[in-house]
């Protein structure tokens, strides 16, 4: 969810529950503030009552007042309970019962209290007319539901338009950061402005982008004269080594010791090469993407390879369609498939077999082998070696990271005897 609905739901709960509360409090004073006017009401007009009937005034003429609704009820003695107020509804008012039916039952306060006339009796009930208060309670409850809802409309709109506008800022430095690439070598440079936070967060993303191309450059320099220093010590030796070797006085056991010392040699060079390869990867370094043939490199690169599949009598078979395409640097095509077809070469049996596939949807190479000795999850990560001593342990984190890069993803799988990459690209 964006901020801005976060925002907007956020405040409009809270306004919601805040004018809810505010409603029913104001609601509750007034009603209190009105059964109490009806209360000092009724005790006053029960007064009146009582000097009028000690006055003489028949009951019956005291039903007939106009005002208040009286009813007298003789009973043949007192029970002795205290004056005590009720809730009667209007519509029990038999006179008025018509008129109710139109107009709808509204509750009317009454007070009950007994009386003795000379010798006789009376359960006195005196109803307060619906006059106005329970009406007036009414028009505020509607009169707040209505506000209410203005206000929160006016809430919703406020935060859309006003919101949008004071954090401009904010998203122009958000989008200013994604399209951000340090090897481009371009920092953001975002304007100063008159809000505080935004303008330190402009200048805080601008020293953080300078920074990381300044590292970036730095680092890329570094790696590229790493590896230019360390290729021409190394191609010295390889020749001094070379040259050794072919001196006719060396005996045997010098010979065997040359000899490892160059496949070091040898190791070194490929190790540097490979580092060289996944700093660039990281460093994004490979931005000149064309369409590929998936079809044309990958048969290139096996024919690359024909000399170790015929030396371990390999038989490949392929279902390719040839009009799949992928959008890479054409370089790192070529690493990325010489990687999984040298896995496939290095790590089969002999007299095994290689299975290509490629569809729109995947690119699956698998081949016959040993069984894995221990967690397959673990082939992806650098210098994770699968048994081989001989090997550097780089070439699936190659090709892990030029797959993460071209935003493909790669799965391995063994399944009785088949060892499988699978590269899908469908959602590109």
């Amino acid at each position: 969810m964006k901020l801005l609905h976060k925002n907007i739901a956020v405040n409009t709960l809270a306004s919601i529950l805040i004018i809810v509360s505010s409603g029913f409090i104001t609601y509750s004073f007034v009603k209190n503030h009105f059964e109490k006017e009806a209360k000092e009401h009724l005790l006053n007009e029960k007064e009146s009552i009582e000097f009028a009937l000690d006055d003489g005034v028949s009951p019956k003429l005291l039903e007939n007042n106009i005002g208040d609704k009286i009813w007298i009820e003789e009973i043949p003695r007192l029970s002795g309970k205290k004056p005590y107020f009720k809730i009667i509804a209007q519509s029990e008012n038999e006179e008025e019962e018509e008129e109710q039916e139109e107009e709808g039952t509204m509750n009317a306060p009454a007070i009950v209290f007994e009386y003795r006339l000379a010798d006789k009796f009376y359960k006195i009930t005196l109803i307060k007319l619906f006059d106005e208060d329970e009406k007036l309670v009414k028009d505020i409850v509607y009169a707040i539901s209505i506000s209410s809802l203005l206000m929160v409309l006016i809430l919703v709109v406020v935060n859309i338009f006003i919101y949008k506008k004071l954090w401009g800022p904010f998203y122009k430095a958000l989008q200013a950061l994604k399209e951000f690439n340090v090897s481009k070598q371009h920092p953001i440079h975002l304007p100063a402005i008159d809000t505080k936070e935004f303008d330190d967060l402009n200048r805080s993303l601008t020293t953080m982008t300078e920074k990381s191309v300044h590292d970036y450059i730095a680092l890329k320099e570094f790696t590229e004269n790493a590896s230019h220093e360390i290729q021409t010590p190394l191609a010295i030796i390889s020749s001094k080594i070379e040259m050794c070797l072919q001196d006719k006085g060396l005996n045997a056991e010098q010979a065997k010791l040359l000899m490892e010392a160059n496949h070091a040699v040898n190791t070194l060079f490929t190790l540097n090469k490979a580092l060289v390869l996944l700093t660039k990867l990281e460093n994004n370094q490979f931005e000149q993407s064309s369409q590929v043939n998936v079809a044309d490199k990958i048969i290139s690169r096996i024919n690359l390879f024909e000399d170790f599949i015929q030396g371990k009598e390999i038989d490949v078979n392929y279902k390719i369609d040839e009009s799949v395409h992928l959008s890479m640097d054409p370089n790192i095509a070529k690493v990325l498939f010489d990687n999984l077809i040298k896995n496939a070469v290095k790590h089969n049996v002999q007299n095994g077999k290689i299975n290509i596939e490629v569809t729109k949807e995947r690119i699956k190479i698998a081949n016959t082998g040993k069984p894995p000795k221990d967690n397959s999850d673990k082939r992806f990560e650098r210098f994770y070696k699968a048994g081989s001593e001989d090997s550097l342990g780089l070439g699936l984190a190659i090709v892990k990271k030029i797959c993460e890069i071209n935003r493909l993803k790669i799965d391995y799988n063994y399944n009785e005897g088949w060892h499988s990459f699978t590269i899908v690209f469908s959602s590109q």
